[in-house]
């Protein structure tokens, strides 16, 4: 796909309520296909990946390889939660991202790393810590496809942001109207529906999907808090 085509459906797949992009890591990690034909057949678009390298937060989680093995339409949002994430922006692109998110905080040179991920065929998006001043990202928005509010960073522990979140939410609307955003970080079966009312595009998850219990049934019991939100 080309930038364009990639544009095109992400904004045909975020016209309405916000979407989840779930990750499957914490699924079954030898039956991934498996994991990936749940999502498909629940009317997922979107597969978030977590990358990381245990610079910035603790775990190790995948690399490009790992992308490149996965076979799926799911437009593929890929989350570089490393240092130096322009070192890994072209092994990304190559092994199939069609969303590279990198975290402004991280970045030798945001702009420079926003724009070779488009020059690269992929959707632009940078990532905010709740800690971070939004005033560091808004000289970035131009370059910017996508961004993701995090609620969480590698050093608030297990509190959350979530007020931070909608505020960031309403600033961004307001600078770039057409922007693409996204909710990430500590997102629940029990949380969703409230930060939908946020009216975000997106909304990431993982572990709420896969960890125990009927996967198909968790995922519609969010889709259908989000609708709710929405109605």
């Amino acid at each position: 796909m080309t930038y364009a085509d990639r544009l095109d459906r992400l904004k045909a797949a975020t016209s309405g309520a916000p979407e989840l992009s779930i990750g499957t890591l914490t699924g079954d990690m030898m039956h991934q296909a498996n994991d990936l034909q749940i999502l498909e057949n629940a009317g997922i678009h979107f597969l978030h990946l977590d990358v990381m390298d245990g610079t910035v937060w603790p775990k190790i989680s995948v690399g490009s390889g790992f992308l490149a093995g996965l076979k799926t339409n799911l437009l593929k949002d890929v989350h570089l939660l490393t240092s130096h994430p322009q070192n890994h922006v072209a092994d990304f692109a190559s092994a199939g991202a069609d969303i590279i998110t990198v975290q402004i905080e991280h970045c030798d040179d945001v702009a420079a790393t926003l724009t070779s991920i488009r020059e690269a065929g992929c959707l632009a998006s940078a990532g905010i810590y709740p800690t971070t001043p939004i005033e560091d990202l808004l000289p970035h928005l131009e370059l910017c496809d996508v961004v993701f509010v995090l609620s969480i960073g590698p050093d608030t522990g297990k509190e959350t942001f979530f007020d931070v979140v909608a505020e960031r939410i309403t600033q961004l609307r307001t600078a770039k109207p057409d922007l693409v955003l996204a909710i990430d970080g500590a997102v629940k079966k029990d949380n969703v529906g409230e930060l939908a009312t946020m009216k975000s595009d997106m909304i990431v998850t993982g572990s709420a999907v896969f960890d125990g219990g009927d996967v198909p049934a968790n995922i519609s019991l969010m889709q259908d808090s989000i609708a709710q939100a929405n109605s």
